[in-house]
């Protein structure tokens, strides 16, 4: 058996796992392979006896923000075996090549975001020691936020105008999301994080923003998608939406976008918001630390994984 570091050489072994383990649509392929593959670090595993690879798995750069320092870290992604080579270990071997990799590089992390529950055990086996939770929150789009509990009007309504430029502009957008998230998230590099955006489209999503007249504040952003099923869900899975009467111009602005809309899921409003809503804490992501500062590895579980791929 054989680990290695994937070349532009391994392409074609790269998109056969994929093809076989993720997806048939080979632009979302290319996609990876173009914008995202070029800035990871991707391992693939060949046994013995065999040419190709049957195994793989990518590290994508990420970091967190502690006491005014950068600590990088690695997004653990698309780990797959071929269907034929499964029942092997294989995920455990790349898993454990991507732990030697993150110490021979000093990162302080890796985390990985399971898509089932089966998979959150067998990576918590593997090393991955402390689970990540974000709060969710459904918005009924015919309410209105902007109050408080006692019902106190939270602020006055300012005019809004709307702006079609953001999505195009990652270095706007990594500015946002840097000012913004960065205390309770763990966020994606500048090529990653336009790759991430990138990949959302291909769930039918949008990034969109829309800024206040008369204010000198930043836009208000926001990712989100339907539904796969039907357009009367809609996930709001980034933002810096940070009170209720922010909330009500999201929604008075989105009003046509989605016609059959039941409601909006958020993920982490604000507790003034969230607490008048129906709100419920879920897994977000798995994490490993190799750092050994106390006050680090406490940060570190507060966290959650920003735009995590699908």
């Amino acid at each position: 058996m054989k680990i290695h570091l994937a070349t532009a050489e391994d392409t074609h072994s790269i998109s056969k796992i994929w093809s076989e383990c993720f997806t048939d649509d080979t632009d979302y392929i290319n996609n990876f392979l173009e914008n995202c593959f070029p800035h990871t670090k991707t391992f693939l595993l060949t046994p013995e006896n065999e040419v190709n690879a049957v195994a793989s798995l990518s590290v994508l750069p990420c970091y967190t923000n502690y006491n005014g320092k950068i600590y990088p870290g690695g997004y653990v992604y698309a780990v797959g075996t071929l269907p034929e080579h499964r029942g092997k270990s294989y995920s455990k071997y790349l898993t454990q090549e991507a732990f030697r990799y993150a110490r021979n590089e000093k990162l302080s992390f890796l985390v990985v975001k399971p898509a089932t529950e089966s998979l959150y055990e067998l990576y918590s086996k593997l090393s991955f020691d402390t689970t990540l939770y974000e709060r969710i929150t459904r918005i009924n789009p015919k309410r209105s936020y902007n109050y408080t509990s006692d019902g106190l009007l939270m602020c006055d309504k300012m005019p809004v105008y709307r702006s079609f430029t953001l999505f195009w502009d990652i270095d706007r957008l990594y500015k946002l999301r840097e000012r913004y998230l960065s205390k309770e998230s763990i966020l994606l590099n500048k090529e990653i994080l336009s790759y991430a955006i990138t990949e959302i489209t291909y769930r039918n999503g949008f990034v969109d923003s829309f800024s206040y007249l008369n204010k000198k504040e930043d836009h208000v952003f926001y990712v989100y998608y339907p539904s796969e099923n039907n357009d009367s869900i809609v996930y709001v899975i980034d933002h810096n939406i940070n009170d209720g009467s922010t909330l009500d111009d999201f929604i008075s602005e989105n009003r046509s976008t989605f016609k059959d809309l039941k409601y909006y899921q958020f993920i982490n409003l604000p507790s003034i918001v969230a607490k008048r809503c129906s709100a419920k804490k879920i897994k977000s992501a798995l994490i490993k630390s190799f750092e050994e500062d106390p006050g680090f590895n406490k940060h570190l579980k507060k966290l959650r994984l920003s735009l995590p791929m699908e």
